[in-house]
């Protein structure tokens, strides 16, 4: 029973619309990559992560997902947060590339453990989007599915996220030495800051339109 419940067309859907999102250049596979580029405890950062979305994922599949579906104007609120929490995270990424190479080692840049999990907690809760996505859709696209196949849908999802989590966090890791210039890092900052500003623009314009 629980075997066909997570090889259903429900698990199948889950699983695709998760890795979907894998691929997006959003703030939490940002902050995936660079914990891996930069050595910054990569396995606790994607691990920390990914518990997160675990978390979102529940909530969203027990009904407070499909809850915000009857207030949008609530939606549109959370967009606007999150385009404000995207700005602010773009432009304090671009501020580090004011900096000279020379102060900007890698093994210098290297977070502790304790700020590389709070990074990543940052960047899941305290933004709006990853709810969005996480826990507002997943729960919304679950709900129209039966009872017993929306864990089979939240189990595709989140097979997925592992892959997401993961994978990028290996894959920072076997780019850093790539890396190891401190103007390919201030190279890899101006773009994530410059991708993130983008995306609250657009978030900003979505919400306003």
């Amino acid at each position: 029973m629980i075997a066909d419940l997570f090889l259903s067309q429900a698990m199948a859907s889950g699983f695709v619309f998760g890795l979907g999102l894998s691929f997006s250049l959003g703030p939490q596979n940002l902050m995936l990559i660079q914990a891996g580029l930069t050595r910054s405890h990569p396995l606790a950062v994607a691990s920390t992560g990914y518990a997160s979305e675990f978390a979102l994922v529940a909530m969203g599949v027990s009904g407070f997902g499909t809850l915000l579906t009857r207030y949008p104007t609530f939606s549109d609120i959370l967009q606007v947060g999150c385009a404000g929490f995207l700005a602010w995270w773009g432009a304090r990424i671009l501020q580090r590339t004011s900096r000279t190479p020379g102060t900007r080692m890698v093994p210098a840049h290297c977070k502790s453990r304790f700020q590389a999990i709070g990074s990543m907690l940052i960047v899941t809760w305290l933004n709006p989007l990853v709810w969005l996505e996480a826990m507002f859709l997943v729960g919304v696209l679950a709900s129209s599915y039966g009872s017993e196949e929306q864990a089979g849908f939240a189990g595709g999802f989140l097979a997925a996220s592992a892959i997401k989590f993961y994978g990028w966090s290996l894959a920072g890791v076997n780019l850093s030495r790539c890396f190891d210039s401190p103007t390919y890092l201030k190279w890899m900052d101006a773009i994530t800051g410059s991708v993130l500003i983008l995306a609250a623009l657009l978030l900003a314009v979505n919400a306003m339109a």
